[in-house]
């Protein structure tokens, strides 16, 4: 656990008010927000069955989430080393991390889509790119603001992925959009 204490006084030795803002506002874009947002956009421009599942896989996620962060009772890092900077007001535990649960998720149905609808391989590559970006953003951010581990962000992250390709799996032809 030191060498993950040791990445987020890395990360917050540069802090100042403009990263501050920044890493907020990724982190709240990849929270309830930007699922509320994405919702809203998959409902008017794909089908609402699409709408609907992406929805029922984040609740899902969130869930499972929230029973491993019970099972585990991890506390987050500005809890555990006075040198770590809490830079949020954090309620709950640390592992895994809630909002690598929900960015991918989010990244998830929104490389579905884009690959379904789009027809340019260039559109294809630059969502991809941007997607990534946006869940290395995220990890970041969290670790910035003193709220998560790495291995939290890491779990968070394949906890998504595992349980939104299971569901993938059990509902691929209705997927369509």
């Amino acid at each position: 656990m030191q060498w993950e204490i040791a990445i987020i006084k890395f990360l917050q030795s540069g802090q100042n008010a403009f990263w501050d803002t920044f890493f907020w506002i990724i982190s709240l874009f990849a929270s309830f927000l930007g699922v509320i947002l994405l919702f809203i956009i998959f409902y008017f421009f794909a089908n609402k069955k699409f709408s609907f599942y992406f929805i029922l896989s984040t609740i899902i996620n969130i869930c499972f989430n929230y029973l491993l962060k019970f099972f585990f009772n991890r506390p987050r890092p500005f809890e555990v080393d006075a040198g770590v900077i809490n830079k949020l007001e954090a309620v709950g535990q640390s592992f895994p991390s809630g909002h690598m649960v929900c960015a991918t998720t989010m990244v998830f149905f929104i490389l579905l889509f884009a690959l379904q609808k789009c027809k340019k391989r260039w559109t294809k590559i630059l969502i991809i790119i941007l997607s990534v970006l946006f869940l290395i953003l995220t990890a970041l951010s969290r670790m910035y603001l003193g709220q998560h581990y790495l291995t939290d962000i890491l779990s968070g992250t394949l906890l998504s992925l595992i349980l939104c390709t299971s569901l993938l799996s059990l509902v691929k032809k209705q997927l369509v959009i």
